[in-house]
């Protein structure tokens, strides 16, 4: 597993536990936590990573690509 697969996963759990946190600590529905934080990351990590380079113009597709394959590793 890649390096940068390893940090979407822990990201997404720490995100999964934040919203579980959240919503009262309810049993039974990890799969569904796990699944909005996965969707939820994945929707803002091509934001981010675009800020970070210092939202260059026309490099928004190339970086939800990129979040694309690293959810396809």
């Amino acid at each position: 597993m890649s390096q940068t697969k390893k940090a979407l996963e822990q990201a997404v759990r720490e995100h999964a536990y934040f919203l579980w946190q959240e919503d009262g600590c309810s049993d039974g529905r990890a799969d569904e936590y796990w699944q909005r934080a996965h969707d939820q990351h994945l929707r803002e990590r091509p934001y981010v990573l675009w800020q970070q380079e210092g939202c260059p113009n026309g490099r928004a597709d190339e970086h939800w690509q990129l979040t694309q394959e690293v959810q396809a590793d």
